[in-house]
C-alpha cells in the first residue's frame, strides 16, 4: 500500500469516523464504475465532483467524512479509496491489539485449521485477535505460507524444496 493512502487513512481515523460508515459510503462510490471514473478523472473539475458527492445518498454521512471525500476529489486522490479503506482497517485493528494474517495455501484449509492457526498466531504475536485472510496458491504444491506483522512463516512444500536445494548447493 502507498504511504499516501496510509496518511489519508490516519488523518480520517483521527477524526473518529466509524469504520462501518466509511465502508458503507465507500461501497456506494466504488459500486459504480461511472461514478468512480468521474471522481478520478482530471478532466472533471472539482466543483463538478463536489456537486456529485453532495447528490449521493450517503445516509447519515458525518460532516468530516464528506469533507474527506471532497478533499480526495480536490487533490485527485479518489483512486486511492480502496487502499485507504484497507489502511483504515489496519488502524482499527491495531487500536484493538489485533492484526491481519495472510495465509496462502495450496488448497483450501478446513475451518478448524484456520481457527487453530489464528489462535497460534495470537499467542505468538501477543495479539487479542488475528483476522485470517486465506488465498489459494497452487504453486506452493502443499502446505501454507503465513505473513503476519512483517514475519513470514513458510511451511509449504515448495519452500521446503527451495531450502533443500540451497543446502545442497552450499555443500
Amino acid at each position: 500500500m502507498s504511504q499516501t493512502a496510509a496518511r489519508y487513512a490516519k488523518a480520517l481515523y483521527e477524526t473518529g469516523c466509524p469504520e462501518q460508515t466509511l465502508r458503507d459510503t465507500a461501497a456506494l462510490v466504488l459500486s459504480s464504475k461511472e461514478l468512480c471514473e468521474a471522481l478520478i478523472s482530471p478532466a472533471v473539475r472539482f466543483k463538478e465532483k463536489q456537486a456529485v458527492l453532495h447528490r449521493l445518498p450517503f445516509a447519515n454521512c458525518p460532516e468530516q467524512l464528506m469533507h474527506f471525500y471532497e478533499l480526495l476529489a480536490e487533490k485527485g486522490r479518489f483512486a486511492l479509496l480502496s487502499d485507504i479503506l484497507y489502511e483504515y482497517h489496519l488502524l482499527v485493528l491495531a487500536a484493538n491489539n489485533q492484526t491481519i494474517c495472510h495465509m496462502r495455501c495450496a488448497k483450501m484449509p478446513s475451518e478448524d485449521m484456520v481457527v487453530d492457526i489464528a489462535k497460534a498466531m495470537c499467542k505468538q504475536h501477543n495479539r487479542s485477535a488475528v483476522e485470517m485472510q486465506v488465498s489459494i496458491d497452487p504453486s506452493l504444491l502443499g502446505g501454507f505460507v503465513l505473513e503476519i506483522d512483517g514475519t513470514t512463516y513458510n511451511k509449504s512444500v515448495s519452500g521446503q524444496l527451495h531450502r533443500l536445494a540451497r543446502r545442497l548447493q552450499e555443500r
